[in-house]
């Protein structure tokens, strides 16, 4: 009697577990947005910076002089990748995954400094100097308040 007690308690125990095995615990609730942010992560680390145009700038190499330098012409060229049907053919879909390019969302823009209003989701891009970070906050709606902020640190060492 004992062992038919203890049988149905661990099978409801399971029972009332099992949904907790369908949650999704991770930060996926706006995947255009994060992929997104993950282009400019990409774009301003050392690794990918090192070699690219920003590394030859003259003068110092601040978050603000990033941002301005990561939306000039130069530099358009070299980072944007828009992951769009028929923009690239398998083959260089393959290659550009392979070497871990991050390919924006073609539902998502990036700007820099500060939300635009003719735009829906986006990315903005901002630099602070003081703390020596690039801010980015994520919108899906550029009239309302960001749905993600992200910091981190901007650092670009001179040694090759």
């Amino acid at each position: 009697m004992k062992a038919n007690k203890l049988s149905i308690w661990i099978g409801t125990g399971f029972l009332l577990m099992l949904p907790l095995f369908y949650i999704d615990y991770s930060d996926t609730e706006y995947p255009a947005l994060q992929k997104a942010e993950q282009v400019v992560r990409h774009v301003s680390s050392q690794r990918h910076l090192k070699h690219s145009s920003f590394y030859a700038l003259d003068g110092e190499k601040t978050p603000s002089r990033f941002v301005q330098w990561m939306f000039s012409t130069l530099a358009h060229a070299e980072w944007y990748l828009v992951d769009a049907p028929g923009e690239f053919n398998a083959e260089e879909l393959k290659m550009i995954k392979k070497s871990g390019i991050p390919l924006i969302p073609p539902e998502v823009a990036i700007v820099p400094y500060k939300p635009d209003l003719e735009r829906g989701k986006q990315v903005v891009v901002k630099a602070d100097n003081t703390r020596n970070i690039l801010v980015v906050e994520s919108y899906i709606d550029p009239q309302m308040l960001p749905v993600r902020t992200r910091e981190w640190e901007f650092s670009i060492s001179d040694k090759e």
